[in-house]
């Protein structure tokens, strides 16, 4: 788990203890993990109906970015706009998805 120990600026005193099933508790750990929170901040945020927003792998950042690349590159390329168009928006429209809030 990558979370944020010591982050926390507020001083907080009171604890609510909650018993999960092992099955529960591995997908409040997969969460907190994907959002680089520890379980409480997880659990506090869901608690107070705040928003959870994933971290997107910086990999697959650096791999949009590169397709992206290429794409322009066959917009250029006589013969290989049209092919070139259609995978820019392919890419946009996956990161437009990677950045909607969770429903």
């Amino acid at each position: 788990m990558s979370g944020r120990r010591g982050s926390e600026t507020r001083i907080l005193t009171r604890q609510v203890g909650i018993r999960l099933t092992p099955e529960e508790y591995e997908r409040l750990l997969g969460e907190a993990e994907a959002a680089g929170l520890t379980l409480a901040a997880l659990t506090r945020r869901r608690l107070l109906g705040l928003h959870i927003t994933a971290q997107v792998d910086a990999g697959l950042i650096r791999e949009l970015r590169r397709l992206g690349g290429l794409a322009k590159l066959g917009i250029r390329t006589p013969g290989m706009a049209e092919s070139g168009r259609h995978a820019l928006a392919d890419i946009r429209s996956a990161i437009a998805h990677l950045a909607e809030p969770p429903s």
